[in-house]
This record gives C-alpha cells, sequence and structure tokens, in this order.
C-alpha cells in the first residue's frame, strides 16, 4: 500500500507537532537543544518562540516540497517519505529520552 502524497503530508506536518512538543517538554526540564540552529533560535526568543519559528520554518519547508507535487511528483513522494522516516525515527529517540528523564 503506497502513500498519497497529500497523506505524507499530513504525516510530515504532525511529525512536525510532535517534535515540536516533545522537544518542548524535554527543554522545560532543562535538557539543552542539540541543534544548533534551533538552540540560536531559543536564545533569542526564549524557548517556545524558537520552537515555533524552528517548527514553522520546518513546516513551510514541507509545504514547499508538497507544491512541487505536480513537476516531479516521484521525487515529491520519495522526500516526504524520506522525511517521515527521517522524524519518525527522530521522535522514538525523543520519547526515549522523556522516559529516561521523567521516569
Amino acid at each position: 500500500m503506497h502513500a498519497s502524497v497529500r497523506q505524507l503530508l499530513i504525516l510530515n506536518l504532525l511529525l512536525q507537532l510532535v517534535d515540536g512538543l516533545a522537544s518542548y517538554h524535554i527543554l522545560s526540564a532543562g535538557v539543552p537543544e542539540e541543534n544548533p540552529l534551533v538552540a540560536g533560535a531559543i536564545a533569542n526568543w526564549g524557548i517556545l518562540g524558537g520552537l515555533v519559528y524552528s517548527k514553522g520554518l520546518g513546516c513551510a519547508l514541507v509545504l514547499l516540497v508538497f507544491s512541487l507535487r505536480h513537476k516531479v511528483e516521484a521525487l515529491v513522494t520519495n522526500g516526504l517519505t524520506m522525511l517521515a522516516y527521517v522524524y519518525s525515527c527522530l521522535g522514538v529517540l525523543l520519547m526515549a529520552k522523556m522516559a529516561v528523564l521523567f521516569s
């Protein structure tokens, strides 16, 4: 079963949201951000502002990839699928980190 490009878009946007929420909880516990770009945004705008900025940018890039679907559909499908895999793996690692921190 192959996911449609629209389903991949929704999945990637939801993964951005879950990553942002998990990051917020971890950062609120005092764990420093490991991504230097996000850490810079957090230093300038605080935890919430930095995460909203970085996740907003991530969502904008996902939407940009999605907007190319009519020109290069196979590439967009593969790109969104790869993004979903990467963010799923990162999500599992974040959840494991949260389990260690909050148990």
